[in-house]
Formats: C-alpha cells, structure tokens, sequence
C-alpha cells in the first residue's frame, strides 16, 4: 500500500473512532451532549479561522486563478438558493428547511475530504489548487450562512436577511471573515509568512487536531435513532450535493469556456470534484453555534458522508483515477 493510501486510511480510520468515541462516551454518560456544542463553537470559529488565514496566507495568486475561488463561492450561493427551494417541499419544518438549505449548500472541500481526495488523484498540485478553491469559502460562511442560521434557528425571526448579514458581521463569532481578509491581503502584498509555520508544521498540527475534535463533538450530539425520521432529508440532501451539485458545476465551468481563463487540466478536474463532495463538518459547527437543530445536522453529516464514501467516491475514482 502507498504512504498516501495508507495516509488516508489512517485519517479515515481516525475521523471514524472520533466519531464513535464521542457517541460511546455520552451513550454511557461520561460527557454531557452540551459539551459538543461548545467544542463545535471553538472549531468552526477559531479553529477553521486560523486554518484559513494561514493557508491563504501561504498560497501565492495568480493571473486567472481567481476565477477558482470567485466561482466556488458562486457555486456556494447558487447551492444554497437551490437548497432552500427543495427544503421547503421536502419538510414543512421552518428549522430543517434552513438547516437542508445550509447543508445542500455546504460542501466538504478542505482537508477531511474533497482536498485529500484531489491529493490522492492529483498530487500535490490538487491540494494547492483545493485550498485555492476554498479562498473565499469563510467569507461567504459569514455573510450568508451565519445570517442564514441565525434566521431560521428563531420562530420569530426580527428584521431582514440583509439586516442580518449587517449586524452579524460585528458578532464575535465571524472572526473568521476578517482573518481571510487578512490573510488574501498578506499573500497579494507578497508579505512572507514567518517560516515556522512550515517548519514547525502548524498547519498539520491544527488540521490533525482540529479533525479529530470535530468529530469528537459530532459523535457527542449524534443519535442514530433519527435515521428514520429523517431518510425524506438524506435521500434528498443526497440528490442535491451528489446530483445538483455536478450540474451547477459543470454549467460554472462550462462559462468560463467564455473567459480569458477557461479551465481546463486540473484546474476543471478541481473545480469538478470538489463542486459535489459530501456536506460539510462546517455546517454541523454552524448548526452548534446559532441552535439550528444541531442533532439533525450530525445526522445529515454522517449520513451523506457514508453516502458518498460508498456510492459516489468511486465512480470518482474511475473517471479521474490516472
């Protein structure tokens, strides 16, 4: 077996006894369900933040590559605007539609999937275009998503979407978006990163850290009980990210056919792949922090893990296997 195989069987073997472990420990009492709200607040706030600022930081742009990351927010949005369609003839529940909307919209393109898969597909060069791709996904996460949640988490919701996105971005909790922001800035302006970030090896420190308690604090609130109740949301959220997902994909690609900057090689096959891998951990730690159903969003996550890694992961494998 290749050390990248065997790399990603260990995370893969790591992110599940995460999983169960936090499952197991709060089946026999040991920690409190409340505990994995907490630690979901601190990753998706403080620890993706820092992820994000530091890989920015260390990727150097190009003419044409911002297209990358301008058409992975696009699809984000497109996504999200679709998600809500369907959400709301799926569930006439005003919290799940929101919590559907955010998953179909949300896609698993960083380190703990789409990133490692275009790793183990393209090398190198697919991880650095994967975290291209994902440049501008904290932004959007602040200025749509949380605003998103905060709405639909509320029965009574006061004021405005846009009134909303406004005032959350003086919450504490869209930390995130300033810290992108200084991090595109940093790299645009050629400002060097300080070398012990590399040699240290921060970010493999954070991102094997950060991964592990994730899933630690999803396995606290996860209850397989509401697996029933809710196939109607898993075969649908299935069809949105796997489905729906390709297809706006492949329509974001195809325009850029009319650009200066058409894709092609990897960039297309980045692009791709990553526009339908499962939903995100990011949307069980914003389910966490606004309390928009955080059990189902566990369930939705996994769920759609589970889907993907089965049945779509290797058709994945026999389209851009090399």
């Amino acid at each position: 077996m290749s050390p990248v195989i065997t790399r990603f069987v260990l995370t893969a073997a790591v992110i599940v006894a995460a999983l169960l472990g936090g499952y197991v420990c709060r089946r026999l009492g040991w920690l409190s369900e409340k505990l994995g709200e907490r630690l979901m607040t601190f990753v998706g706030v403080f620890g993706y933040s820092s992820v994000a600022f530091l890989s920015v930081w260390g990727t150097r742009l190009q003419a044409g590559d911002f297209l990358l990351p301008v058409l992975g927010a696009v699809h984000v949005v497109v996504m999200i605007a679709l998600s809500l369609g369907v959400g709301r003839w799926i569930t006439a529940d005003r919290a799940e539609q929101g919590l559907f909307a955010i998953a179909g919209g949300t896609g698993n393109n960083g380190f703990t999937m789409g990133a490692f898969v275009l790793y183990l597909l393209c090398g190198e060069p697919g991880m650095g275009l994967s975290n291209l791709y994902i440049l501008l996904f904290m932004p959007v996460a602040v200025l749509v998503m949380f605003p998103l949640a905060r709405h639909y988490a509320s029965e009574n919701p006061s004021g405005s979407l846009w009134g909303l996105m406004r005032r959350n971005l003086l919450d504490w909790r869209s930390i995130g978006l300033p810290m992108a922001v200084a991090g595109i800035l940093l790299s645009v302006c050629r400002v060097p990163r300080p070398p012990q970030v590399a040699s240290w090896r921060v970010l493999d420190l954070l991102v094997y850290t950060l991964t592990p308690v994730a899933f630690f604090a999803i396995g606290l609130r996860l209850r397989f009980s509401r697996v029933a109740p809710m196939l109607r949301l898993l075969v649908g959220l299935a069809a949105v990210r796997f489905a729906l997902g390709l297809l706006v994909g492949l329509a974001l690609a195809a325009l850029t056919q009319l650009t200066p900057w058409p894709f092609t090689g990897a960039r297309r096959d980045v692009f791709i792949v990553q526009s339908f891998v499962p939903t995100s951990v990011t949307m069980v730690a914003i389910a966490n922090m606004f309390g928009l159903r955080p059990a189902e969003a566990s369930v939705l996550f996994v769920g759609n893990t589970v889907a993907y890694l089965v049945a779509v992961l290797p058709l994945v494998w026999l389209a851009y296997g090399r």
